[in-house]
């Protein structure tokens, strides 16, 4: 009886050796076919491959259709660009763009509309911190504009300087960011502070205080840096504007 009881035992086991491994291989096989059928899929649905006509509408556009990230603004056309600093260390660079007359949305003192024939003359540049650590944000270019084309009532506020033609002069001037261009966004400091992002770039708007002739055009008007903070001893330096421009 124990004879025959063990070998019954060795028979069961194995069958159950052989059971397990025909699952396993079945197992095995149905894993193949499955990969073989996604695969094919696979090949089926990939772009190019003649799917159809609806192929192409799941696609990420191309790097060169993609937006810039950031939010950043394609750069003006500019001058050639000129840098500046100071005794701390804060460098910027400043490249002209172009200017005008306009009185549409303008921001300064004058308290009430221009004389008639007049109006305000600005210039945008672009404003680039060239360091890799923050600056404060400062405006170093000011406007310098044909002095006989200042009101009358306002050529005393009109100051000529050394470096600039002698029939120019800076009217009192302000200036705003109107966008970012390239780089971080402004940096937020103590006290109302702006700092400007490492390596950034961002538009920048200079308008004059004082009622100019309308009949003012690029060529009577100039952007020069010219305070002792970022020239020390050194005469006026004019930011050019781009060739080719009226």
């Amino acid at each position: 009886m124990r004879l025959g009881s063990r070998a019954r035992a060795r028979q069961e086991r194995s069958r159950g050796r052989g059971g397990r491994g025909g699952r396993r291989g079945g197992l095995i096989a149905g894993g193949v076919l499955a990969l073989a059928a996604l695969v094919t899929t696979g090949l089926l649905l990939a772009p190019g491959s003649g799917g159809g006509k609806d192929d192409d509408g799941g696609l990420a556009p191309t790097t060169a259709e993609q937006r810039p990230a950031g939010g950043s603004a394609r750069l003006p056309r500019t001058g050639t660009p000129v840098e500046v600093g100071t005794a701390d260390g804060s460098k910027y660079r400043l490249a002209a763009v172009g200017g005008g007359v306009s009185d549409d949305g303008v921001v300064t003192t004058f308290q009430s509309s221009p004389p008639s024939g007049t109006s305000f003359a600005y210039i945008e540049y672009v404003l680039t911190n060239p360091t890799g650590q923050k600056v404060l944000l400062d405006y170093p270019g000011d406007i310098f504009v044909k002095r006989d084309l200042v009101t009358k009532t306002a050529r005393g506020r009109c100051m000529p300087q050394a470096g600039v033609p002698e029939d120019m002069c800076t009217p009192p001037t302000q200036s705003r960011v109107v966008r970012k261009l390239a780089g971080g966004d402004l940096i937020a400091g103590d006290g109302g502070d702006k700092y400007l992002s490492p390596g950034a770039s961002y538009l920048v708007r200079a308008t004059v205080d004082v009622p100019v002739a309308r009949r003012l055009t690029r060529s009577d008007m100039g952007l020069y840096v010219w305070k002792q903070l970022y020239m020390a001893d050194q005469l006026a330096k004019q930011v050019p504007f781009p060739s080719g421009g009226k």
